[in-house]
């Protein structure tokens, strides 16, 4: 059996063994029983390894432990040649060989390391099969931190993983942005932006269009922070007023109006009000802090009181209101509700069942404008929107790398039948038009 008590600093050292206590350490490999295998210092190459069986290696001993380089968290993986780095294939991935993708060529020095290394470097060799095997209630504490640790480093290098496949798109869409026309649009516009952009790249091949959906305050500070953007399709006009006039853009032109409806299965106009106030009910929205509709329909809430005095704070603070964290993450508009408030387009296109809000509430009528302003929502420390009816509007930015190519599109966008789609017929130009 493997005097593995020889290695103890170095076991302590890696992730995979971390929290564990040495005696329980100790015995825990002695049931599992992985090879000690060694490579010589000055050699290259990995010992012989079964791919189909998982088998893969983890560094014992190497490079000594007063040389080590710091890591920044405890489940970055250490550098080759250091105690706790996996050589070879993490479990569970064999079925990579039958992958039909082509073989990647590596360049450079192979996983070994160079010839010059001046250490023998001793390694675990290890399989699934050791990591998941039952060896008894015993040992089963110190497994289960074993297996924490090692799940934790798989999150981290799918994480990497990501980060660099991320970092190398942006990199490739930073060298074509210049050949490409970026059209930011809002969520409530995305079909027909796509459908525009389908017709356009039909016809200009030569510059093709490239539509980023979004909540358009989050388009507009990703506009204004220098990303490419030929063309803005925004819900709000007021946010591209108080956010881009007139520093980043010369004027907008609105292009339709809209107004908030609640979806739901059982929800109808009669009943709405019954069917969110229900203790048991759950309603939700998009986030407030970044996109229209979401802020739109808290205002909606905030003018509640005007349709019936104390239904504001009933909705508002309801136990099953969804949708008002700062920070909801990435999967935090996926939360399940009953009902959501969402543009009357946005139900029509999706075909969802919906209740009508009153007038007062939906903020749909240009002559309840002065009502509507009397109530707002602070979307950050330096942008406070104010309720008003309605209005969808698109500008051309003053960075904008094909302004006239912007100018077509955006014609092309306005053509299309938008009350078909569930608008509202609305139009309007503040300051410059954008595209004359």
């Amino acid at each position: 059996m493997s005097n593995y008590r020889d290695y103890l600093p170095e076991l302590k050292s890696t992730t995979l063994f971390q929290n564990i206590e040495d005696e329980s350490l100790i015995a825990l490999l002695e049931v599992m029983n992985p090879e000690i295998v060694c490579r010589k210092a000055g050699t290259r190459g990995m010992p012989p390894i079964d791919m189909d069986k998982g088998i893969f290696c983890v560094v014992l001993k190497g490079k000594p432990l007063e040389q080590l380089d710091p890591r920044l968290d405890k489940y970055n993986m250490p550098k080759s040649n250091e105690p706790g780095m996996m050589m070879g294939e993490i479990p569970c991935l064999s079925e990579m060989l039958k992958s039909r993708a082509p073989k990647m060529k590596f360049k450079g020095p192979p996983h070994g390391g160079p010839k010059n290394d001046t250490f023998d470097l001793y390694m675990l060799r290890m399989s699934g099969e050791m990591l998941t095997g039952f060896y008894g209630e015993k040992h089963s504490k110190a497994q289960g931190i074993m297996l924490r640790n090692f799940l934790g480093i798989l999150a981290q290098k799918v994480t990497d993983v990501r980060k660099e496949k991320a970092d190398a798109v942006a990199a490739v869409e930073a060298e074509l942005a210049p050949y490409r026309l970026h059209v930011f649009c809002a969520g409530a516009s995305m079909k027909l932006a796509k459908a525009t952009a389908e017709k356009w790249n039909e016809i200009h091949p030569e510059l093709p269009a490239v539509v980023t959906p979004g909540g358009s305050v989050d388009l507009i500070r990703d506009c204004i922070s220098g990303e490419a953007c030929d063309l803005i399709i925004s819900a709000d006009d007021e946010i591209i007023r108080s956010m881009m006039l007139p520093d980043y853009a010369d004027g907008y032109r609105i292009w339709a109006g809209n107004k908030m409806v609640i979806t739901g299965e059982d929800i109808t106009t009669e009943n709405w009000e019954d069917k969110l106030l229900a203790e048991d009910a759950t309603f939700k929205h998009h986030n407030p802090y970044g996109d229209p509709g979401g802020y739109r329909a808290v205002m909606a809430m905030l003018l509640a009181d005007a349709y019936k005095p104390g239904l504001t704070n009933r909705l508002m603070n309801h136990p099953g209101h969804i949708g008002m964290d700062k920070n909801p993450g990435p999967f935090g508009n996926i939360q399940q509700a009953k009902y959501e408030f969402m543009y009357h387009s946005g139900a029509k296109m999706s075909g969802k069942n919906f209740a009508e809000l009153p007038a007062i509430m939906d903020l749909s009528e240009p002559a309840l404008a002065e009502e509507y302003s009397k109530v707002g929502f602070a979307v950050d420390d330096k942008n406070t929107v104010t309720a008003t009816p309605i209005n969808h509007a698109l500008t051309i930015p003053k960075a904008a790398l094909h302004k006239e190519a912007a100018k077509e599109f955006a014609k092309m966008f306005l053509e299309i039948d938008k009350e078909a789609e569930g608008f509202l017929p609305r139009e309007g130009i503040i300051g410059q038009d954008p595209i004359k």
